[in-house]
């Protein structure tokens, strides 16, 4: 007979439980939420593990593509090549062992040359393993040519188990959270839930507010915040540095943009912050600044020879052409250098030094990386003050011009060029480089340019009323100028108004302002220069970047040699190839070529005897302003050549010109 179970006693009931638990309904729930959490937290840690060993991957793989750069500059390994791997490599710490495989070789790692070897390196074969991963990148020049990395991944697994810690952790404290509100029996569930969605949302945004929408990469103002960081840290290094501030500006994109339009312009950035981020590393913060202006902090490294390495493969990688609807472009890297020491100066100071550095990188030529210094600050200031002077002086007419004669191959005068000079009231005569290159980046070379052509104009017309035949007048016209809508119109009134004509002014552009493009609005000014008659003339041929084919489709009347090339005749050991390539390729193209810099007889008889067409330098004149000009010519009068090897020597100018003329 079965007998009636023991009522539980009251101190038997369960009392910490709460009554909703014992509901079937909330059961399920609860297990449901805790299955569903428990695969999630799974998932995730296995997601995060992946992206680490993703992460020790591209890493490997960047090394490899630096060491693949050095290798295929030196065109194989050489003794300067180890030196350059091994400071590359060595602050790499997870990276042990580099190989260089070339074509024909077994896979079998023996028959590679090991570049790089750490002590507890081992050969780095194929296949999967969990203590290393061995990357194979293939070489630029000759892709069946590899560089083999051997990247440690006990770092990687190290990281990714305090990972997996921290998402168990997590877990655990989601389920607590979960059961203390069903337990609770809050009557404010939805309005918690609600709080949560709205924090997730805060955080969102607030990740949003620190990356840069286009690039992805930190804004300026995060970047700031984290550099800001990084120089308060109480854990100053004993070094003398610790760290590189970087700063980027990009060349020819304003160039890009204009022609383009600015979704290519997007599509240059985006590209360029992806190759940044591919060379720097994950562990370098990487920020937009603001336009085409990008920085990045690197920690790890203190020597300038690293910085070196680093940037050459940088400035590399960003100048590989980018695919723009049907044609293929480029931008260079302009990068300006501080190094760090933590505590000693503000944001401001740091960024501001970095800053100026770049601005050096850019008015050196561009395209480099320069290293902050002190002496920069003065010609910052000087900058600022030319710049702030400019305008005043072109209303006060205080520039001035000079003029040095070209001459034929019969030592007969064929046209004079014009060069500006500015005479300050107070500071005297200021060197033309200070200002010019002020001038063009200020935009004032605009208004400068015009006045120049008008200063021209006057004094052609002052000569040719003095009786002297002067067949035209060469000078200088800037990017900025030609991008310029007025310039055109501008010109055709001030000839108009002298009563002159195309055929007495020819104009010189630079070797790099002719090869910036095939569309863009400076090629098109100098075409529509060219149908209007106007001589064009390439200067500093030779020194810049060349490209034969702008040469040809520019179709230039004149070639002018840069003087280095020149003054190399005169020197030991000079090798006439380059000079020889220009002078025939000139003679092939049936344009006239100008050598400049001509200061001695010896450069006159090579030159001649190589077929040079033209000549201009102090061994014929030296620069003279318009009232030695004048004087000058009348000397010259009736003079069939030179004698004795010179023409007649440029007098001194004094005041009592002024009274002759």
């Amino acid at each position: 007979m079965a007998s009636d179970p023991t009522p539980t006693s009251p101190v038997e009931q369960p009392t910490t439980a709460a009554p909703a638990l014992l509901d079937p309904a909330v059961k399920r729930s609860w297990m449901r939420a805790t299955r569903v959490t428990i695969v999630l937290t799974v998932v995730f840690c296995l997601m995060l593990t992946g992206l680490r060993w993703l992460d020790a991957q591209r890493q490997a793989r960047a090394v490899g593509a630096t060491v693949v750069n050095l290798v295929d500059a030196a065109q194989g390994v050489t003794s300067a090549t180890l030196p350059a791997v091994e400071a590359a490599v060595e602050p790499q710490v997870a990276v042990k062992a580099v190989a260089f495989c070339p074509a024909d070789t077994a896979i079998a790692a023996g028959q590679c040359e090991a570049l790089f070897v750490r002590e507890e390196a081992t050969p780095c074969t194929p296949g999967f393993s969990l203590s290393a991963l061995c990357t194979a990148v293939p070489s630029l020049s000759r892709p069946e040519d590899t560089v083999r990395v051997t990247y440690s991944l006990g770092a990687t697994w190290v990281a990714a188990a305090e990972q997996s810690v921290a998402c168990l952790l997590l877990m655990v404290g989601v389920l607590w959270a979960f059961a203390k509100v069903r337990t609770s029996r809050a009557p404010s569930t939805s309005a918690q839930a609600g709080g949560g969605g709205a924090g997730e949302a805060g955080g969102a945004t607030q990740k949003s507010n620190e990356h840069d929408a286009l690039t992805g990469l930190l804004n300026r103002v995060a970047f700031e915040a984290a550099l800001k960081r990084h120089n308060e840290a109480e854990n100053l290094s004993a070094l003398e540095v610790d760290g590189c501030l970087l700063y980027f500006d990009l060349d020819r994109f304003k160039l890009i943009n204009d022609t383009y339009g600015h979704i290519a312009g997007d599509t240059v950035l985006r590209t360029v912050s992806q190759r940044l981020r591919y060379t720097l590393g994950g562990g370098v913060l990487i920020g937009r600044l603001g336009g085409d202006e990008f920085a990045a902090l690197i920690t790890d490294v203190s020597s300038r020879g690293n910085i070196e390495t680093i940037c050459r493969v940088l400035i590399e990688q960003v100048s590989k052409p980018i695919p723009i609807d049907d044609v293929k472009e480029w931008v260079g890297l302009s990068i300006g250098a501080h190094m760090l020491k933590r505590g000693t100066l503000t944001v401001g100071e740091m960024l501001h030094r970095a800053d100026l550095a770049m601005y050096e990188a850019k008015r050196a030529g561009r395209g480099r990386l320069v290293f902050y210094h002190e002496s920069m600050e003065d010609a910052a200031r000087s900058r600022a003050q030319i710049q702030g002077e400019l305008k005043h002086a072109i209303d006060a007419r205080q520039f001035f011009l000079v003029y040095q004669p070209q001459f034929d191959a019969k030592d007969q005068i064929r046209g004079v060029e014009a060069m500006v000079r500015w005479r300050h009231p107070v500071r005297g005569l200021i060197p033309t480089e200070e200002f010019m290159s002020v001038a063009e980046q200020s935009g004032l070379i605009v208004p400068l340019g015009k006045h120049i052509i008008g200063l021209v104009c006057e004094d052609l017309v002052n000569l040719r009323k003095e009786g002297l035949v002067l067949p035209y007048v060469s000078l200088d016209v800037s990017m900025r100028q030609l991008a310029d809508k007025a310039l055109v119109e501008d010109l055709q009134a001030t000839l108009q108004r002298h009563g002159l004509t195309a055929a007495d002014l020819e104009f010189e552009v630079t070797e790099g302002t002719t090869m910036v493009g095939q569309v863009s609005k400076e090629n098109a000014t100098l075409r529509q220069l060219q149908d209007m008659k106007f001589r064009i003339a390439i200067d500093g041929f030779g020194a810049g970047q060349s490209s034969l084919a702008r040469l040809i489709d520019l179709k230039a009347d004149k070639i002018k040699i840069d003087p280095m090339f020149v003054h190399a005749i005169s020197e030991p050991g000079f090798n006439p190839a380059l000079l020889e390539l220009m002078i025939g390729l000139a003679q092939r193209l049936e344009v006239k070529i100008v050598a400049l810099g001509v200061n001695s007889l010896e450069q006159v008889s090579w030159l001649k005897q190589a077929g040079c067409t033209m000549m201009q330098g102090d061994f014929f004149a030296q620069p003279m302003n318009h009232i030695q000009l004048l004087c000058w010519l009348r000397e010259q009068a009736g003079d069939q050549g030179y004698l004795g090897g010179v023409w007649a020597p440029t007098r001194a100018f004094e005041e009592s010109d002024v009274i002759q003329a």
